[in-house]
């Protein structure tokens, strides 16, 4: 998924630009990525975007994000303090959090880490059009690497 993520960034800088998701499948394919790869990556991509449920924002800058059970069993303890640090560098907000949330919670458990993590936040954050300070913005790029470094 992270290679796919990484052409579509690459290839529409406008997250606007991208094409209908079965003009995208059939643009993924003859570019020579896996069936199975495209449909997560576009499944996924549907799943982030229409996540509209999670447009809060707390007023208090020390709001603490409270993880339910399911949550706390499915996502590893470095994937929660990568989101907590993103938050806390405002390098996400509260809503683009709860969406990479609801999109972790919709793969595997044994599937999730902290680079296919850094991952969504970087699908959401391009879909979205957000700006990130360059440190995290690197690091956050450099998992669609495999060298990723940030932890």
């Amino acid at each position: 998924m992270a290679e796919v993520i990484a052409f579509l960034i690459e290839h529409f800088q406008d997250f606007d630009a991208c094409p209908p998701p079965e003009d995208l499948g059939q643009l993924l394919e003859d570019a020579g990525f896996d069936a199975m790869e495209i449909g997560n990556t576009l499944m996924m991509m549907e799943v982030l975007l229409n996540s509209s449920e999670f447009a809060i924002e707390p007023t208090d800058g020390t709001a603490l994000r409270v993880y339910s059970a399911e949550e706390a069993d499915v996502l590893p303890q470095k994937v929660m303090g990568l989101l907590h640090y993103l938050i806390t560098e405002r390098a996400i907000t509260y809503e683009q959090r709860e969406i990479v949330v609801h999109a972790l919670m919709h793969i595997p458990a044994d599937e999730i880490t902290v680079d296919i993590a850094k991952v969504l936040t970087l699908l959401v954050l391009w879909a979205h059009k957000s700006e990130l300070p360059v440190l995290i913005g690197d690091d956050l790029m450099a998992a669609l690497n495999g060298n990723a470094v940030m932890h």
